[in-house]
């Protein structure tokens, strides 16, 4: 056997491939009609018309509503999170600011690029859904905590600098994370803004301004 063999990946068959593109596109169309319908109103079938499968695919791949949600929030919250992975590995051996920079950059700028996903994860944090959506509510807290787990290593780097005031160290994480939110709710809910890219060097300026030396 050749030894290569066992370490290369192998190529997609055609139905893996023909399976990714439809799960793709089911998951797209889920993300525009969980938004605009609501997670309640939302209905598999017209989440089937608008990716141009069958009602019946749809189900061979997610077997009901929840399932589907819970695969959207999983998906989506995986790519923002390679995102920030790669901004952090981009800046390794950089001061702490640029590193915040480039991870607010990543973070916003994949927010920007899905705002029906946004709206999506807002809606999901009131208590109703959570109820109603229990899978897809515990995979949103353990991507929020991942967020913030990579938010926090920034954080530790700023107090080794002396960047973060050290009385604060344990809720700068924290702020930074709900002064994104506060943007994600101007720009998205209110409408009002240029786009969250823009705001990078402001919301920076502001978090500095608040928690930093």
């Amino acid at each position: 056997m050749n030894r290569r063999s066992l370490t290369e990946p192998q190529p997609q068959s055609l139905r893996e491939r023909f399976r990714e593109t439809t799960v793709q596109a089911v998951l797209a169309a889920a993300e525009e009609v969980f938004a605009d319908a609501g997670l309640h109103a939302a209905h598999m079938g017209e989440i089937a018309t608008r990716a141009g499968v069958s009602v019946g695919t749809l189900y061979n791949h997610f077997a009901d509503r929840e399932a589907l949600l819970a695969g959207l929030m999983e998906a989506r919250f995986a790519e923002m999170l390679a995102d920030m992975d790669a901004a952090l590995r981009a800046s390794a051996g950089r001061p702490f600011r640029e590193r915040l920079r480039m991870l607010l950059i990543a973070k916003l700028g994949y927010w920007d690029r899905h705002r029906k996903f946004v709206q999506i994860v807002l809606q999901g944090e009131t208590g109703r859904y959570q109820q109603t959506f229990p899978h897809a509510w515990g995979k949103m807290k353990t991507k929020m905590r991942e967020i913030h787990a990579r938010a926090e290593k920034v954080m530790v780097q700023g107090i080794k600098e002396k960047a973060v005031r050290p009385e604060l160290a344990d809720l700068a994480s924290f702020f930074l994370i709900g002064m994104m939110r506060s943007l994600v709710i101007r720009d998205v809910v209110l409408g009002i803004g240029e786009g969250l890219s823009m705001e990078v060097d402001r919301l920076l300026a502001a978090f500095l301004g608040g928690v930093g030396a």
